[in-house]
C-alpha cells in the first residue's frame, strides 16, 4: 500500500474515531443538562427556558457525528446471515455495490444538508422557543455528518479494492 493512501486511511478513521468521541462528550453534555432541568423543575419549581431546546440540538449533533464512527466501528445493522458465508472477496463485491448506495445517501446529505443550513445562516435563524439560541450553526452537522460517513465509507471502499486486487487480506464491514 502507498504511504499517501496509508496515511489518508490512519486520517479517515483517526476523524471517524475522533467523531465518535466527541459525539460521546456530547451525550454527556446533554445528559447533565437535562438533569439540570429536572433537578431545577420538579425540586425548587424553576424550569430553565433553554434546556430542552439546548439538549435537543446536542442530540442532533450527537447523531450527525456517529455515523462514520459506526461505520468504522461495523456497528451498522447488516445481514449476517448471508454475509458471513461469503470469502472474503464476495464480501468485498457485496460492500463495494453498499458504497453505491452509502455515496448516493451521503451526497443528498451533503446537497440538501447545506442548502438547510446555508439558507438558515443567510437569515439568521433562532429557536422559536428561545431567541436566545441560534440554529444555523447547529445545521451545519447535517452536511459535516455527511461528509464524515463519505470519507469513513471511502476509506473502507479502498480497503475492499485492495482485497480484491489480492494485495490485502479481508477487511470485512
Amino acid at each position: 500500500m502507498g504511504r499517501t493512501l496509508q496515511r489518508f486511511l490512519v486520517f479517515v478513521e483517526a476523524l471517524s474515531l475522533w467523531s465518535g468521541r466527541l459525539a460521546a462528550w456530547l451525550t454527556l453534555a446533554a445528559v447533565l443538562i437535562l438533569t439540570v432541568e429536572v433537578v431545577r423543575r420538579y425540586f425548587f419549581n424553576a424550569p430553565t427556558q433553554w434546556a430542552h431546546e439546548v439538549s435537543t440540538l446536542l442530540f442532533g449533533l450527537l447523531y450527525a457525528f456517529t455515523g462514520a464512527y459506526a461505520l468504522k466501528e461495523k456497528a451498522h445493522v447488516g445481514v449476517d446471515v448471508f454475509y458471513a458465508r461469503l470469502s472474503p472477496k464476495g464480501r468485498a463485491w457485496v460492500n463495494l455495490l453498499g458504497f453505491v448506495f452509502l455515496a448516493l445517501f451521503c451526497g443528498t446529505l451533503l446537497v440538501y444538508g447545506w442548502k438547510f443550513f446555508w439558507t438558515s445562516w443567510q437569515n439568521r435563524k433562532f429557536s422559536l422557543a428561545n431567541q436566545a439560541i441560534p440554529i444555523f450553526p447547529f445545521k451545519l452537522a447535517i452536511p459535516l455528518g455527511g461528509a464524515l460517513i463519505l470519507l469513513q465509507g471511502l476509506a473502507n471502499l479502498l480497503r475492499d479494492l485492495k482485497v480484491l486486487l489480492g494485495k490485502e487480506e479481508e477487511h470485512a464491514h
